[in-house]
């Protein structure tokens, strides 16, 4: 958010500590941080990557604030006056309406709902405010968005989870698993494309140990369990708390028994050669930092022979990290995607 600081600047004063801060981009968030000198604030994210960058941002700007991990937000104690949601424009709009609705359950009676949209014209969360709180105020809009705020007058609503399932299948015929998915994870509320077209393609054989890399919901990891057996097992690996969380409750529901669930940014905890089958479908933003990660770590963690599978639709960036990384590679097309394929 370009003008997070600018917009916030018009409603400061309302604003009393105990802080959190709910989600948000690094730099913005340490910038806002900086403009609540000596209050008490939390900040509220559920991926490791953000969460690392932004307590590098707090330290190189010398501020102070509680960073916190965890699967939601209504997981931190209720004794805030003020919750702050920056409301990026290109944030998903479920993650937003949960980040509201969770978040009146960790203010404090008679405390503050601030969002900071910036959107010029917004007109959803002055709606959103009002069926929450009941009432909402708002800042005059101008170029730098426009700021809604309520007060939270009793703790008389119940927890409402926003959470979408779906049921999918492995292409050839597997059995049909049902999938839960919540806001903030990726392929919310439906089976991927990219997925699917991995699935297919990715050879999975009887009694493998596969490597679900970047698990989401663990809808990947689940669909080729089926396919390794009873004798299979599974690891699912994210960087998203909530990711992980529902990772767990899917393999479970799912009748997997043997699997593995580790919550990392940085491929830790895995064994080294340790896997029969590693299953990528990162995402490509920037300069496909997730995808290099993934890549590059791959190698050691497969056994001799072990076969690396990575969807995308960008195969001139990922083909040559795969030769960095493993020598060679073929690429499969399919549903619209490019599978890179290549062996240890």
């Amino acid at each position: 958010m370009r003008y997070l600081t600018e917009l916030f600047a018009t409603v400061a004063e309302r604003v009393k500590s105990p802080v959190c801060i709910a989600l948000g981009a690094p730099r913005p968030i340490s910038h806002l941080v900086a403009a609540l000198p000596g209050m008490d604030i939390t900040c509220f994210q559920m991926d490791h990557f953000p969460a690392e960058r932004l307590k590098e941002e707090l330290i190189e700007r010398e501020v102070v604030a509680e960073v916190v991990l965890a699967p939601d937000l209504w997981d931190l104690p209720q004794k805030f006056q003020t919750v702050i949601l920056p409301a990026g424009a290109y944030a998903d709009r479920e993650l937003k309406l949960d980040m509201l609705e969770q978040g009146y359950h960790i203010l404090q009676p008679g405390g503050l709902f601030l969002t900071l949209s910036e959107y010029e014209k917004d007109t959803q969360f002055a709606k959103l405010h009002k069926k929450m709180f009941g009432k909402c105020g708002q800042t005059p809009s101008t170029e730098h968005g426009i700021a809604f705020f309520s007060t939270k007058v009793a703790d008389d609503r119940p927890r409402r989870r926003h959470e979408v399932n779906f049921h999918a299948k492995h292409g050839d015929g597997g059995p049909s698993m049902d999938f839960l998915t919540r806001p903030g994870i990726f392929s919310y509320g439906r089976m991927d494309s990219g997925s699917r077209a991995l699935l297919e393609v990715a050879d999975i054989r009887a009694g493998d140990h596969i490597l679900d890399l970047g698990s989401g919901a663990g809808a990947v990891g689940c669909l080729a369990a089926s396919k390794a057996g009873p004798k299979g097992k599974v690891t699912f690996i994210d960087s998203n708390l909530r990711a992980t969380q529902l990772s767990d409750i899917n393999a479970k529901a799912n009748g997997l028994t043997d699997y593995t669930i580790v919550e990392s940014a940085k491929l830790e905890g895995l064994g080294m050669s340790t896997f029969d089958v590693v299953l990528a479908n990162p995402p490509y933003y920037g300069d496909s930092m997730v995808a290099r990660l993934f890549v590059q770590g791959s190698r050691d963690l497969l056994k001799t022979g072990g076969r690396f599978y990575i969807v995308t639709k960008m195969p001139t960036a990922v083909v040559p990290l795969i030769f960095e990384s493993f020598g060679e590679c073929d690429v499969i097309e399919n549903r619209g995607y490019s599978v890179v394929c290549a062996v240890a």
